[in-house]
């Protein structure tokens, strides 16, 4: 795998020598790898932006994984989660896999089994992130070019007043505008625009 196609495995597991050993076969693989002993250490350094999956321990102190589980769906985490479980926890997986996770895996797994299924993971995280990358430019279709000066001046930080100052235009207009194109874009607050379309303007 070559740096170019790198693909970032987050690991969370409250037990140091579990993630040394699974960062040890990943990183030989040539994936890059960040390892994290609870959910609130990743809940607060994890880079949501950067492609890859998410394996985590379902039995965790404080936050557990199907806690954590929720509060990533809040928070709009899209990359794949995959659950580490010990024997006599199948059911809380498969409660997981009907929240969203896409696989988990036995304590102990085997190196091949853990790689073949983060491969397959990564792979559907790249699929996913261009087909919603696809729907976005066809919503952005949708907008009148007028709704797209305005969000221009959204996302760069503008208010409405400022906005239709600069566009020589009502303020009432703007906000009109703003509301229109947040339908249109399927979005329902600043940050969730700026987060799926500020690369597109």
């Amino acid at each position: 795998m070559s740096s170019a196609e790198k693909k970032l495995v987050r690991l969370i597991d409250d037990d140091p020598m579990v993630l040394k050993a699974m960062k040890s076969v990943l990183v030989e693989e040539g994936f890059e790898v960040k390892t994290y002993l609870t959910a609130e250490d990743f809940l607060t350094e994890d880079a949501n932006s950067i492609l890859g999956c998410l394996v985590l321990d379902l039995r965790m102190p404080n936050i557990n994984g199907l806690q954590l589980q929720k509060i990533l769906k809040e928070r709009e985490f899209h990359h794949p989660v995959i659950f580490l479980t010990a024997h006599g926890e199948v059911e809380s997986a498969v409660l997981a896999m009907k929240m969203g996770a896409v696989d988990f895996l036995q304590k102990p797994v085997s190196p091949a089994k853990l790689v073949e299924t983060i491969r397959k993971a990564c792979k559907l995280d790249e699929t996913e992130q261009w087909e919603s990358q696809d729907k976005r430019i066809e919503l952005l279709k949708k907008l009148s070019p007028r709704e797209k000066d305005v969000i221009v001046k959204v996302l760069q930080g503008l208010s409405n007043r400022e906005a239709g100052e600069s566009l020589g235009i009502s303020e009432k207009t703007i906000e009109n505008h703003r509301n229109n194109a947040y339908r249109k874009l399927n979005v329902k607050s600043f940050k969730e625009l700026q987060k799926k379309y500020s690369f597109h303007f």
